[in-house]
């Protein structure tokens, strides 16, 4: 069974600069305390976390996410609209966290549908951005969302193809089929 895209209330940002979402880093965390106690209790679950449970916005989140991946090995994360909080982390810590974890990271956006020429034309260079800041090592101007420069991680071709599309086929039945539907050959 899949839990996919649990959600746990995001703080938005880490301290001082937090939105309205989820202010209180007390009830943050005893929401991240509590979804630790489910996965304790169903160690079967194969579950994604989405938005990596906001544990990038600081290095120590980074940690403890190392942790709840070496913890549970059914535990997978996303990537959706986390890129705009990876300049308040060490490029270094992230870069290795990723090549680390590769085979339990997936690529998300965290949008849904849109409509209008212009709002593709945004999403386009959005999707851009993500795969810049992924694949290059240059300053990319914003990442998903938001406009902060945010360093290139630089990520290997292996790793990229796990984020990208490899661990969505481990994870989410069907993918893989859909992949070879679409001409993508998968070895």
């Amino acid at each position: 069974m899949v839990g996919a895209s649990i959600h746990i209330a995001d703080p938005n940002g880490p301290w001082a600069n937090r939105g309205n979402w989820l202010a209180d880093p007390v009830e943050y965390w005893r929401e991240i305390v509590a979804w630790r106690h489910v996965l304790e209790k169903h160690p079967n679950l194969v579950a994604v976390m989405a938005h990596s449970n906001w544990l990038v916005c600081q290095d120590a989140q980074i940690d403890y996410l190392r942790n709840m991946l070496a913890t549970f090995p059914n535990l997978y994360i996303d990537l959706a609209a986390t890129f705009q909080y990876f300049p308040y982390v060490k490029r270094g810590n992230l870069r290795a966290f990723i090549l680390e974890w590769a085979d339990r990271i997936l690529f998300a956006t965290d949008i849904g549908t849109w409509e209008g020429d212009e709002a593709t034309a945004n999403r386009v260079q959005s999707y851009y951005r993500a795969f810049q800041i992924l694949e290059f090592d240059q300053l990319v101007k914003g990442g998903f969302f938001g406009n902060r420069e945010v360093e290139g991680l630089s990520l290997p071709k292996d790793v990229l193809e796990k984020i990208y599309y490899r661990n969505a086929m481990k994870v989410y039945p069907g993918v893989k089929d859909a992949m070879i539907k679409l001409g993508y050959k998968i070895d």
